[in-house]
């Protein structure tokens, strides 16, 4: 029986993880790590995203503790006290995370992304963790494309400050005296396989799909049009939410048993191409003759294209330029255009 430790409970990976965690009888206590806010205490957050995230388990609940905790405070603000502790192993999940990526909010970003892990690595260390795994990002690589193999990065430049702050808190793991890390790096994660809702998430696809519907709106009557400069060709690692929680699990329980090595990609093959994605989305929202995709990059931009191009800055990279992540995690995962579609429907849909 394994005790689990587990921040970042009420976001979106972090959710179905925990609902996965709370279904496994061999998981002996589980404790959700969270903040609360000005409008809910922490449990009930964590409460919330698990019903966002499909976990409709009323009994397996009763095995979970929610404690309260700071990323920015040491050892997290936990007392070790708080979490309950069996006879076997402790897995400790950091899963925590600033999404944030505007260059204004860098010291906001990097205070909780590599702070905060570094906070989590010291709480950890106090309650004698076997392992220590964090849920990183594949896109540390920056903007290093081609094939992308599992090892620390250090790339030339960042596309944005997100990806910086992941990639350091890759090296601050990696580097710390303390018990065994493991490091995970999915890919561009979507909903769930068995029903393609987003189920909790609002970045990277759907992130994408809300920055076309605002400027939808924007632009209204307007007979304007607007270039953007994306790689027709660049195909995306996409991987279903449930996949990346059956893997992080898979690895993690192989590695227990038999350590190998110490980095994974969690990513599917790079199977759906940004030119097709891109046209069923501008169709799909009626602007197919108000945005053109273009393949090179155009030295006369409109004021609205160049407003729109700042909108979409955060994308523009992973648009650009293709990235195969080399994994060496069976099962093989890919996500082919004709399911992305159902993804795609499912989030326009809501």
């Amino acid at each position: 029986m394994t005790d689990h430790v587990l921040t970042g409970a009420t976001g979106f990976v972090g959710s179905h993880l925990l609902t996965d965690l709370l279904l496994d009888d061999t998981a002996l206590n589980v404790s959700a790590l969270a903040r609360g806010n000005s409008r809910q205490p922490a449990s009930d957050r964590v409460h919330a995203a698990l019903d966002e995230a499909g976990g409709d388990l009323p009994p397996a609940r009763r095995r979970m503790t929610v404690v309260e905790s700071e990323l920015t405070e040491p050892r997290c603000g936990v007392a070790p006290d708080a979490v309950r502790r069996g006879a076997g192993p402790l897995v400790f999940w950091h899963l925590a995370a600033s999404l944030q990526w505007r260059r204004g909010q860098r010291e906001q970003v990097f205070r909780t992304n590599v702070e905060g892990t570094r906070h989590a690595l010291e709480l950890a260390t106090e309650l004698g963790a076997d392992l220590f795994v964090y849920v990183s990002t594949a896109f540390t690589c920056g903007t290093l494309h081609g094939e992308v193999p599992e090892a620390l990065h250090r790339p030339p430049r960042f596309s944005n400050v997100y990806e910086e702050s992941k990639c350091a808190a890759e090296h601050l793991v990696a580097g710390f005296d303390g018990p065994r890390r493991l490091i995970l790096r999915p890919s561009i994660i979507t909903g769930t396989s068995h029903d393609y809702r987003p189920s909790g998430s609002y970045t990277g696809l759907y992130g994408f799909l809300s920055e076309l519907r605002k400027f939808r709106e924007m632009l209204g009557d307007s007979d304007e049009s607007v270039r953007f400069t994306a790689d027709r060709s660049t195909r995306l690692s996409f991987i279903p939410v449930d996949h990346v929680v059956a893997d992080l699990r898979a690895i993690v329980a192989a590695e227990m048993a038999s350590p190998r090595q110490d980095i994974y990609h969690v990513s599917g093959r790079s199977e759906a191409a940004t030119g097709d994605i891109l046209d069923y989305m501008l169709k799909l929202l009626g602007l197919e003759d108000r945005l053109f995709v273009i393949n090179e990059s155009f030295d006369d931009p409109s004021t609205l294209e160049r407003f729109f191009a700042k909108r979409i800055d955060f994308f523009s990279e992973y648009l650009r330029r293709e990235k195969r992540f080399v994994r060496t995690a069976a099962p093989e995962r890919a996500v082919p255009l004709a399911e992305l579609v159902r993804f795609i429907d499912a989030e326009n849909a809501l």
